[in-house]
């Protein structure tokens, strides 16, 4: 019986043994490919949402831009009725203002039809967004970080041409667009660049704003 005991006591001992080297590696593997797919799972959303905000915002705005001209042959933003989209009613030059984005979608401003009009009056749809207001789109960065990007339309005194300018947006975006826009991400060549007062190219930081145009011009 004490034999019998004995021998139950090793046995015991024998199975309470420790991960070898081998599972251990296995298991640390296994963890390193699950960390792998969670981040390349981010990634995918992430490129899936910057090119939903190309496609369903900011490509829209561009062509609601276009059915305005069709419809009313005056440019979308130009309060003043000469040419130059200013999203500034009666300011032209001044950066613009919350009343002239406004304006953009409502017309309901100083200067009434037939002088200005703006998409509802001439019964387009303003793209949809995830904010109360037609102009913004919130967007999340590889950080976390939270910016809410801001769409106007503005004219560059200096080269003479109309542009979409997309305030608070940050770099990392902007590289994106750029790439889907103009095919290369340098910010300072096509239609899609970095706004020339802050050097016309993106910044090293991924998640800091930046001020980006997109030429409407065609």
């Amino acid at each position: 019986m004490t034999e019998i005991k004995k021998r139950s006591g090793q046995n015991l001992t024998a199975d309470n043994r420790g991960f070898t080297l081998i599972e251990m590696a296995i298991v640390l593997i296994i963890i390193g490919i699950i960390i792998g797919a969670v981040v390349k799972g981010k990634d995918l959303i992430r490129g899936s949402e910057q090119k939903k905000i190309y496609s369903q915002f900011l490509s829209e705005w561009r062509t609601a831009y276009l059915h305005f001209y069709d419809r009313t042959g005056g440019v979308l933003g130009d309060t003043n009725s000469d040419g130059r989209a200013d999203s500034n009613p009666g300011r032209r030059g001044n950066p613009p203002t919350d009343q002239g984005r406004d304006a953009l979608v409502s017309g309901d401003i100083d200067h009434k039809p037939p002088k200005y009009y703006g998409l509802a009056q001439v019964g387009l749809q303003s793209p949809k967004t995830n904010t109360d207001k037609a102009w913004k789109y919130r967007y999340s960065d590889s950080n976390g970080g939270a910016h809410e990007l801001i769409l106007s339309f503005d004219f560059d005194e200096k080269e003479k041409y109309n542009f979409m300018r997309v305030d608070n947006i940050p770099n990392e975006l902007c590289i994106a667009i750029d790439a889907l826009v103009d095919g290369k991400a340098d910010g300072s060549v096509g239609d899609f660049i970095g706004d020339i007062a802050g050097g016309g190219a993106w910044g090293a930081t991924p998640t800091d704003a930046s001020v980006a145009r997109w030429k409407m011009d065609f």
